[in-house]
């Protein structure tokens, strides 16, 4: 649940039919909170188990199915099965579960013993085909959480209503933002490519230097600079539609999305 893990689902019950798929109103959707305070969050000093399949890669959790007798474990995205490592297979029973396996512990966070971790990156994405009321409240919200993020975290900010926009927060001068168009999605290479990244180096260094002019250090004066004006000024999106019409305004949530995704995943590949 939303209080035990930050989740929050747009369902209560899971579909079991493209005929009942079809029916539903609200498309199906997770909200996922990070760095969510928990209570009984569990903290474990070693490595995650993760899938052997290069396509998945899904961690050990209490949702994996687990044959005790052959000391293997199925994962529960793509079914297949994998070898527990000999430390966990030669103390594993039903009686005596890693932390990973037990029902209590739902989300759990990892203390990597090595290793770089490098700092962590938000993306702020804002709707703004909201009502102006709407608008502006998140515009506050978002302002204030600014103030929560460590200091070390990267920030960037996406806007989107029928299109999509990726804004510079570099820009010394007048503000500058890359458009998207609404109707499709857009892959990491793609998002890269036309945000410029890697043109005169095409290494993950050079990319990450590129994507400096939209990820900058929350500690950075001109990032909340750049951050607080940019929420000034935006104004809602006056994406033209009949005076009459009643339906909802056009928003490209799902490209916004694949988007912010994208961006983060050219800036820094390493993390994503």
């Amino acid at each position: 649940g939303e209080s035990a893990n930050g989740l929050r689902m747009a369902w209560n019950v899971w579909p079991c039919s493209q005929q009942d798929a079809n029916r539903i109103v609200v498309p199906l959707g997770c909200l996922y909170t990070p760095l969510k305070a928990t209570e009984s969050l569990q903290l474990v000093e070693y490595e995650p188990v993760f899938c052997v399949n290069t396509g998945c890669r899904a961690a050990l959790s209490p949702c994996s199915r687990v044959d005790f007798r052959t000391k293997v474990w199925t994962c529960p995205c793509c079914l297949t099965p994998n070898p527990f490592p000999a430390h966990y297979a030669e103390h594993i029973t039903e009686t005596n579960l890693p932390a990973e396996l037990s029902p209590m512990c739902s989300t759990i966070e990892y203390i990597l013993p090595q290793g770089f971790c490098g700092p962590p990156v938000f993306i702020l994405v804002l709707d703004i085909a909201v009502i102006t009321e709407e608008l502006e409240q998140a515009k506050d919200s978002l302002q204030q959480s600014l103030a929560m993020m460590p200091q070390n975290a990267l920030v960037g900010f996406v806007t989107f209503g029928a299109h999509c926009y990726v804004h510079e927060l570099a820009s010394t001068t007048l503000p500058h933002s890359f458009a998207f168009r609404g109707t499709k999605d857009f892959t990491a290479q793609q998002v890269s490519y036309q945000l410029g990244f890697g043109q005169r180096d095409s290494s993950a260094r050079g990319a990450q230097m590129d994507s400096g002019r939209f990820l900058m250090p929350v500690a950075d004066a001109h990032c909340d600079f750049a951050l607080n004006q940019l929420l000034d000024d935006l104004s809602r999106d006056e994406w033209p539609m009949d005076g009459n019409d009643k339906r909802r305004p056009l928003r490209c949530t799902g490209t916004a999305l694949s988007v912010a995704l994208g961006l983060a995943e050219a800036a820094h590949p390493q993390s994503s």
